[in-house]
Formats: structure tokens, sequence, C-alpha cells
């Protein structure tokens, strides 16, 4: 199935946070290097036959960040536009919030930025997930998992 990018007014009204769907619209407002996490969605990806409400959210080298139902389920995946694959990341806005955070976060000098970002986007966690960085990377996925909105 092929997927494309939303424009904000859609994103919103299908429940997106309106301020992590104006960062998911237009990365370059907040800061120009930004696009290079946050890519507009335009691939073909497998999609498991019981997924509904597809939402596409944000592309990063032709893979996706995508929120579904499934099983009744809010379900936010990451998808490969080469594989059928899929990897589950959140069961939360919060949580898929989470994973974009880190990935900014990873190339920023101060944890001043890194709270800046996580209030552009609407992220409630930045200072626990600072901590958890700091101590134990290796947990992250689980935290992010756990995260609710």
């Amino acid at each position: 199935m092929r997927l494309h990018s939303l424009p904000l007014d859609e994103l919103i009204a299908r429940g997106v946070s309106p301020s992590f769907a104006r960062i998911l619209c237009d990365p370059d407002s907040y800061h120009p290097d930004l696009s290079i996490h946050i890519g507009a969605t335009n691939w073909d990806y497998f999609i498991p036959a019981d997924a509904t409400d597809i939402v596409p959210l944000w592309d990063s080298n032709a893979d996706s960040f995508v929120r579904w139902t499934r099983a009744a389920a809010t379900e936010y995946v990451w998808l490969f536009h080469d594989n059928p694959k899929w990897i589950l990341i959140a069961h939360s806005e919060q949580g898929v919030m989470a994973k974009l955070w880190q990935d900014w976060a990873e190339f920023q000098e101060s944890d001043d930025e890194c709270r800046r970002f996580a209030d552009a986007i609407g992220f409630r966690f930045c200072d626990e997930g600072l901590e958890m960085v700091e101590r134990d990377s290796d947990t992250i996925r689980d935290w992010r998992l756990s995260l609710t909105d």
C-alpha cells in the first residue's frame, strides 16, 4: 500500500496533537537540521490486513513511522519500504514522540536544546528521557512502550 504524508489539518483531524502535527508537517520551522529526521512519506509499505485507521506520521530514509489500529489497539510502528516486517515503537503518542525526541537528542550538545524540542512537539517526558539515555539506553524501548498520553 502506498502511504502519503497528510496535511496539517488532516493530521489534527485524525487525532494527532496540534504541536506535534505542526513539527511533522514543517520540520524546518523548528530547525533546518530537523528535516534530516523528519521527511515526507511517499512509499509503498506492507500493511497487515487487520490494520485500520492508518495515519502516516513521518518518514526517515524511506522508512515510515505510522499510527494504526490493530486488534482494537492503537499502535505506533516503524515500517520499512523494502521489508514486510515492522517494529512496534509505542502504544501512545507520547511514546512515539519519545522516539523522535531521542533521535533528535542524540545530535544535541545541550540538555536545554533537548528540552526546547520536547516543548515544541509536546513531549512531556524529556527529563525522564535525559536520565534514561544517560543511565541506561538499553531499556529505552521498554520505556517508550510504557508511556501513556
